[in-house]
């Protein structure tokens, strides 16, 4: 399935992009930002959507040069990579995890060593999701989901939006666990809530 045809397929379950254009990010520097370029697929949603939190329980990072409501967080595409880079943060156990030897806590190193995990998202259940960014090309990178409450990992051998998708309409098998399936709050037209693009805070 095409991007654009995932995106339309997206937006008649959790809604269609916010009204307004959202501030789409200037992907032409993340080569240089960050040393390599994120999946065609995210970057799209990226552009629609901006950062969201879909069914106010999937939280989706996107970058974003608004200032962050997180105390010492930069912004911009460093801000983006903060969350698996944080020395004091979540990523960081994993990271110390694996280097110990304790794959089942962690079974993957963490960016920025090669072939590594790479945080894009989390839920209210401290579960968290990565690609791992396993060989060159970003549109190939799988996505690994850490379930904290189980102590489960698991590979999902498809892109960002692929991983989206199959959560929202139930089609993968831990989609209870990615985004519960409640219904969308009253009086709401859309299942997601505008967090931020690359210009503004909408939190």
């Amino acid at each position: 399935m095409r991007i654009e045809e995932m995106l339309e397929r997206l937006a008649t379950v959790i809604g269609p992009p916010p009204e307004g254009d959202v501030v789409p990010v200037p992907w032409e520097l993340a080569p240089d930002a960050l040393g390599f370029q994120l999946p065609a697929d995210y970057r799209a949603f990226a552009d629609c959507y901006g950062s969201v939190s879909i069914r106010d329980e999937l939280h989706v990072y996107t970058p974003s040069m608004a200032p962050s409501l997180v105390m010492g967080k930069p912004s911009g595409f460093e801000g983006f990579l903060h969350d698996t880079t944080d020395p004091y943060g979540y990523c960081a156990m994993l990271a110390e995890a694996y280097a110990e030897g304790d794959h089942e806590e962690c079974p993957y190193p963490l960016f920025p060593a090669e072939g590594g995990l790479l945080n894009w998202g989390n839920n209210y259940s401290s579960d968290h999701f990565f690609w791992l960014m396993r060989g060159p090309d970003p549109d190939r990178w799988p996505v690994a989901a850490k379930f904290d409450s189980m102590q489960e990992w698991d590979l999902f051998e498809g892109g960002f939006l692929e991983f989206v998708l199959a959560a929202v309409t139930k089609e993968y098998p831990y989609h209870r666990d990615v985004v519960p399936s409640g219904a969308r709050q009253a009086g709401r037209v859309r299942a997601y809530l505008r967090r931020n693009d690359w210009a503004h805070n909408f939190q």
